[in-house]
């Protein structure tokens, strides 16, 4: 059997072997062999055993593997908050060792990895730079040997970034990994990884392996700040947070909020600072599994040319947490209202220009983790709505190991 990530080999098997390049293998019936390419030689293979369980991967009577794993995240945050503190620490002292940092990532992992670039300079006034793994290719000249590119991901397969740490590798940098799957290209490749400990994903959306990177780089910045017992305490207060949340009324007013809108073409999200990838991770999940057109935006960018896109009863949701950007997002908001939008507020106190609140709590930077939650379920109810199967939307795969 053959898979780019091994949780989907859990239901046959938990022994596995990983390919490096310039390996191939002969699959036949009840059989494998492992051969060097350049050489033609057999080689023995290494077996290595799978670290999750098959129960991991079962629904547990969710009606989907994406409701599942919203819900895990509180489970998630608490284990990262009880046995992640030693791989953060190394984590955190190659970041203030290093003579410049850059985070990189694609999609969610990228989004991850601009709230960190926010999170270091909040909690630890640290200075890190922020690539899309994709695009990295074309920063690599600022990469010179004491480098640290610090490289998140879910699979550890995907193609962009495994391209993006060898060639920053070639340039004398060390490669740090925040990755979800052991074993993979990139936790194998890297010169420490750090397990995100979120378990299987099944969901080709991420919403739980987000959560457990915001928490592992939010507990980094922690360390570098040397408040490490009160980054694991922001990280428990989340999962307490998102467990309210998820089983009170607030998932029945979400649910609500997409009936009303599920007929709408357009949904815009907007935030400022540590808020503005969370605007972006939000307006994904949106339109990755509804297909609803949705975009995020820095909050101040509306009088940029965004304002110009809305009409009269045009959806926005604004990220307001109670922080240095709070006045700045509520004026842009009563931009957006005074043009006709429809606002839903995601905030721990109400606003008049809010037309729909959703509260939650303030706890400082770990309102971040918290903040996207909303935004899942929001789209999920409206993939639900729009006729779509949350687990697998169309064109998407979990990992992206082609160009």
């Amino acid at each position: 059997m053959l898979a780019s990530d091994y949780s989907a080999l859990l239901d046959h098997t938990r022994r596995v072997t990983f390919l490096d390049d310039g390996q191939s293998v002969l699959v036949t019936r009840g059989s494998g062999r492992l051969f060097d390419v350049e050489t033609g030689c057999e080689l023995a293979p290494e077996i290595a055993e799978i670290p999750w369980d098959r129960a991991a991967t079962e629904l547990a009577g969710y009606p989907d593997y994406m409701t599942k794993e919203i819900h895990e995240q509180p489970a998630t945050l608490r284990r990262i908050a009880a046995t992640s503190r030693h791989h953060v620490r190394q984590l955190a002292a190659l970041i203030g060792q290093a003579r410049d940092v850059f985070v990189i990532g694609c999609g969610t992992a990228g989004h991850a990895a601009l709230a960190e670039q926010y999170l270091l300079a909040r909690i630890a006034e640290h200075r890190v730079t922020f690539a899309t793994a994709s695009e990295f290719q074309y920063l690599q000249d600022f990469v010179t040997r004491g480098s640290l590119v610090v490289a998140l991901s879910q699979s550890g397969e995907t193609i962009d970034v495994i391209d993006a740490v060898r060639a920053a590798r070639g340039r004398g940098a060390s490669i740090a990994a925040v990755v979800n799957v052991e074993g993979s290209t990139l936790w194998r490749f890297a010169d420490h990884a750090v397990p995100l400990m979120a378990g299987p994903e099944r969901c080709v959306l991420s919403t739980k392996t987000f959560a457990a990177k915001l928490a592992i780089l939010m507990l980094t910045a922690y360390e570098l700040a040397r408040q490490g017992d009160v980054g694991c305490a922001c990280i428990i207060n989340a999962a307490d947070e998102i467990e309210r949340l998820l089983a009170g009324d607030r998932r029945d007013l979400i649910r609500r909020i997409a009936d009303e809108i599920s007929t709408r073409d357009h949904l815009f999200v907007i935030g400022r600072g540590p808020s503005y990838p969370l605007a972006l991770e939000t307006a994904l999940k949106v339109k990755e599994v509804s297909y609803v057109h949705a975009e995020g935006f820095a909050g101040g960018e509306l009088k940029h040319g965004v304002i110009a896109l809305i009409e009269p009863g045009t959806p926005c949701l604004v990220l307001a947490p109670r922080d240095e950007t709070h006045d700045d997002i509520l004026a842009g908001a009563m931009q957006v209202k005074a043009r006709g939008a429809m606002l839903i507020g995601v905030s721990p106190e109400p606003h008049e220009a809010f037309d729909y609140h959703i509260a939650v709590a303030d706890l400082g930077p770990a309102t971040a983790i918290v903040n996207a939650v909303p935004g899942q379920v929001l789209g999920y109810y409206l993939a639900l709505l729009r006729g779509h199967d949350p687990d697998k939307p169309r064109n998407l795969a979990k990992s992206v190991t082609v160009k």
